[in-house]
């Protein structure tokens, strides 16, 4: 009897044994997903394991050209890359790996993928733990000289290894974003030259990234740009995204050598000033992103060689009228959006745009402007879209928006204007949307009478109290009218004769006791009126 009670123990220990195996394999192997093709392929795979159980087997993947392979999003538990895990895999011309909690990259991780084109390798090592980098080998992507992109980011990569871009000569690409680099020395482009390169020069070396176009260190933490982070090597660098990073000080010749840069991306850091040479030799800036910074001035001749210039956000800085003067902007002749908003301008002054011929978008909504100079606006004659809104201007005069022939919308609320003189939208013909809510405004400004093209007005949360029969004449195209929150009495009729057109009128919060009948009998296209929160009894019209 015990001998019997032994065989069954044993018995039931090699079951177990065969049940644990049989169980790490299958946890091992894929669970196979194909997209609209068999070229296209999802793997999805608790972990990748090296040296226990069964190797993963992709050999389904032989033929396909692109291949997913997707870790489990819930398990935090280690994953290695095994050596020749993608060898067989030779038509691979996009690979995905992701989830996949890695803390190194091997020498020859990718051999075999002489074809791969597009890399993308996402860890999410920060969900796993702060303390869990992804560390990468200066041979990690040997043999990838098809690559063409490579996506790193979310990896929590805290450095990147001297001439570890030596093996991709073809990379355009490169994706770091939402990573822990803190320096841009530690971008892996600084020193070592890569020898033996297809693409060396006459010295028989070439640096890494000599082909790169598009480089995104964005949501990172570094600190500073300094001179010689290896800028002077990416001569064919068009795109760079430094956003979101702790960066306070910029080098003078940190940008030197970027000659084809178009973007640049360096909002939201902590930059207080520039020096005054920063973009002296990227003359090819099409776009340039300094929002969200600490900017309380901008030197002399900052900006005066971007003749290519489209694109200029400065919103969100500390930027005073005192430090934006007459030749700011001098030299950009090209520009088509300038934002300002978000500052501390008090004026603006007759000539500070002077230069800005094809300038399209303006907006310096939120700073603290409380005078425009004549003429300000006079070289403008491009402009569609100006916004002055959160401002403290007092009075519009009929000279104010001299030069606005095309402008199309014009947004003022939230400032003190009490005063809009006659003709102050006398140049301002095409005008199809007119924001002057939350002002002072007492009555509706005769002046909106010359905008025969107007779609919107709004002149809500002012202090209109009652306007009288032709207030609105020539407004044949308003569909929309807003009066929300003043202290408008009865309604009559003629009131709204003269806006066929109006399909929406807004005049909730006032103090309407009364409407007539018929006062809407001529606006033939309404489809809602908002008269919530009056002193209503009785609606006869």
């Amino acid at each position: 009897m015990p001998a019997t009670s032994s065989i069954i123990t044993i018995i039931a220990v090699a079951a177990c044994l065969l049940l644990l195996v049989a169980d790490a394999h299958a946890q091992q192997q894929c669970n196979w997903q194909y997209g609209l093709t068999t070229m296209d392929i999802r793997c999805s795979v608790r972990a990748l394991e090296s040296g226990t159980g069964s190797p993963l087997d992709l050999q389904v993947a032989e033929a396909a050209g692109r291949l997913d392979l997707q870790c489990s999003q819930e398990l935090l538990h280690a994953s290695e890359l095994p050596p020749g895990l993608f060898r067989q895999l030779q038509k691979l011309s996009e690979l995905r790996i992701d989830a996949c909690k890695l803390q190194r990259v091997p020498p020859n991780a990718f051999e075999g993928l002489m074809s791969l084109k597009r890399l993308s390798l996402e860890s999410h090592n920060a969900v796993w733990g702060p303390g869990k980098t992804l560390e990468l080998h200066g041979q990690s992507f040997q043999g990838l000289k098809e690559l063409s992109e490579l996506h790193l980011g979310d990896n929590n990569i805290r450095q990147l290894p001297e001439g570890v871009w030596c093996s991709m000569p073809s990379l355009q690409l490169l994706n770091l974003t939402q990573n822990r680099i803190r320096s841009a020395e530690f971008l892996g482009f600084s020193e070592k030259l890569c020898a033996g390169s297809a693409l060396s020069n006459a010295n028989g070396a070439v640096s890494g990234g000599s082909e790169l176009q598009t480089l995104d260190v964005s949501f990172n933490e570094l600190r500073s740009l300094p001179d010689a982070w290896g800028a002077s090597r990416l001569r064919r660098l068009q795109t760079l995204s430094l956003q979101h990073n702790n960066i306070s000080t910029l080098a003078p010749n940190a940008l030197a050598g970027l000659s084809s840069l178009r973007v640049l991306n360096i909002s939201y850091n902590h930059l207080v000033s520039l020096p005054s040479e920063a973009f002296a030799g990227n003359k090819e800036l099409r776009e340039l992103h300094l929002q969200g910074n600490d900017l309380y001035e901008l030197p002399k001749g900052l900006l005066h060689r971007l003749e290519q210039l489209l694109v200029l956000d400065l919103s969100g800085n500390q930027l005073t009228s005192h430090h934006v003067d007459n030749s700011t902007f001098a030299g950009l002749i090209r520009l088509i959006v300038l934002n300002l908003s978000n500052n501390a301008l008090t004026r603006i002054g007759s000539k500070t745009f002077k230069e800005l011929y094809f300038l399209q978008i303006l907006d310096m909504r939120n700073n603290s402007i409380g005078h425009i100079e004549e003429g300000a606006f006079l070289p403008l004659y491009n402009l569609h879209t100006l916004n002055l809104a959160e401002n403290r201007l007092h009075t519009l005069d009929n000279r104010i928006f001299n030069g606005l022939y095309v402008l199309t919308k014009l947004t003022l609320n939230n400032n003190l204007v009490s005063i809009v003189e006659s003709q102050a939208f006398r140049n301002c013909s095409d005008l199809k949307e007119l924001d002057l809510s939350s002002n002072q405004l007492t009555e509706v400004p005769e002046a909106v009478q010359d905008l025969s093209m107007l779609k919107t007005l709004d002149l809500g949360e002012n202090q209109i109290s009652e306007f009288k029969n032709n207030t609105f004449r020539n407004l044949n195209q308003l569909t929309g009218l807003r009066l929300i929150d003043n202290r408008i009495g009865n309604i009559t009729v003629g009131m709204f004769q003269d806006l066929p057109r109006l399909s929406v009128l807004n005049l909730a919060k006032n103090r309407i006791q009364s409407i007539e009948r018929g006062a809407f009998d001529k606006n033939t296209e309404i489809e809602a009126i908002r008269l919530d929160k009056n002193f209503l009894t009785d609606i006869n019209g």
